[in-house]
């Protein structure tokens, strides 16, 4: 069966400036996705009244339901009645029951009600109100064209509010909703182009859309399944691709479910394993020890981005032979208290850190109850990304090592 197809549609100019991040569309997004919608399009325009109108207009004949948020406020910039009365034709009108719940709100902060705030409670003939009990500007649905339309204010937790009060139910009531099955394979340590090169030797399904979500080092590859697919079909699909990409998959899921990055995972196995760690770290300058932070499975961190230094914190020579000064450190540390101990290290100097065409060689050692594992990996880009790297790498040794996967060498 054919997805209903939405549009998202986001009004202020603040938001095509930049000046706030719209996230009202990704969090809408991903409902309308799990509900069973084709989301198409995302749309923000500034405080114009005639662009507001022929967006409007085109919609109305394009989508089956778009969700609209801003523009519903009390001063001159806020548009977004004004444009659908001109955009469809039903005048503004005052709904007494909307200015009452305005006054109510005003009345609740011990304040009067500015006169400015009328102009809330003004909306299209024959739009169904939508009480907002979270905030002052009432929201408001119609039918124009092909089209439901569905206004709500810009505010965030107004809007979340708003959607699973009164949208959410309304849709199921209104759209044959079937919703599709997204499985995300999580991947760490491997570009979008080079999952892409793998993911090519297999032949997917045309039903099935294939998607990726860059995210540095750790990169989701997406599949989206149709409602009519069976279980034993998605789980063969998602096998054959895991199996194609190989073992920079760490962990595979769906939507709704539980933090899957890659510290997350490693997290659950130690916690459910009942397993200590202790880190050491240099490139990625305290953001390991920051990820770990209040985890009952973690028992410190040294930091000390200067190599040097961390082998003179641990009473070892500091020389060109990074890898052999981890091996002797990790097992130092795993000393102080811990079932694991993670050494991190490498040599690299303040222009090699910020320059995006520089690499590092990380060495990454982790001492364990059976012994001491090494890894040894090159790291690129800029500075943030050279740290964020250096921290997901640390814990894929622990991923690695935990789920016996290729890559480790014994020493």
């Amino acid at each position: 069966m054919q997805r209903p197809v939405a549009e998202i549609f986001s009004q202020g100019d603040e938001i095509v400036t930049g000046e706030i991040t719209d996230t009202n569309s990704a969090w809408l997004s991903r409902k309308l996705t799990a509900l069973g919608f084709d989301v198409a399009r995302h749309t923000a325009v500034g405080d114009r009244l005639e662009a507001l109108v022929d967006l409007l207009r085109e919609i109305a004949g394009r989508a089956d339901l778009c969700i609209c948020t801003g523009g519903l406020g009390p001063t001159c910039d806020d548009l977004t009645a004004e444009a659908v009365s001109q955009a469809f034709g039903p005048p503004l009108e005052l709904d007494e029951d909307a200015l009452a719940q305005v006054e109510s709100y005003f009345t609740r902060l011990g304040r009067a009600m500015p006169d400015v705030n009328r102009k809330q409670a003004l909306l299209p003939r024959g739009s169904e109100r939508l009480d907002n009990l979270w905030g002052t500007a009432p929201g408001f649905a119609l039918t124009a064209g092909r089209c439901r339309f569905v206004f709500m204010p810009g505010v965030p937790g107004e809007m979340k509010a708003m959607f699973r009060r009164w949208i959410e139910p309304d849709l199921h009531r209104r759209f044959r909703l079937c919703p599709a099955r997204l499985v995300v394979l999580n991947t760490v340590g491997m570009g979008e182009s080079s999952l892409q090169e793998r993911l090519d030797r297999i032949a997917l399904p045309p039903e099935v859309k294939l998607g990726f979500r860059a995210g540095g080092p750790e990169n989701q590859v997406k599949l989206l399944f149709p409602a009519n697919f069976s279980d034993t079909e998605i789980n063969d699909i998602a096998k054959r691709a895991a199996d194609a990409i190989g073992d920079a998959v760490f962990a595979i899921g769906g939507s709704g479910e539980a933090e899957n990055d890659i510290a997350s995972v490693v997290g659950r196995e130690l916690a459910a394993r009942g397993s200590t760690l202790h880190v050491a770290e240099t490139l990625s300058g305290g953001k390991l020890a920051n990820r770990c932070a209040g985890e009952p499975w973690f028992r410190g961190a040294v930091v000390i981005p200067d190599s040097a230094g961390l082998c003179r914190y641990f009473g070892v020579e500091p020389s060109d032979d990074l890898a052999r000064a981890a091996a002797w450190i990790a097992p130092r540390l795993r000393e102080q208290g811990a079932d694991h101990a993670l050494a991190q290290i490498a040599y690299y100097t303040r222009d090699k850190l910020h320059d995006e065409t520089a690499t590092i060689e990380v060495h990454f050692i982790l001492a364990a109850p059976d012994g001491v594992w090494r890894q040894t990996r090159t790291i690129g880009g800029g500075s943030a990304r050279k740290q964020s790297t250096a921290t997901a790498l640390s814990f894929d040794l622990l991923r690695r090592y935990f789920q016996k996967k290729p890559g480790l060498h014994a020493l």
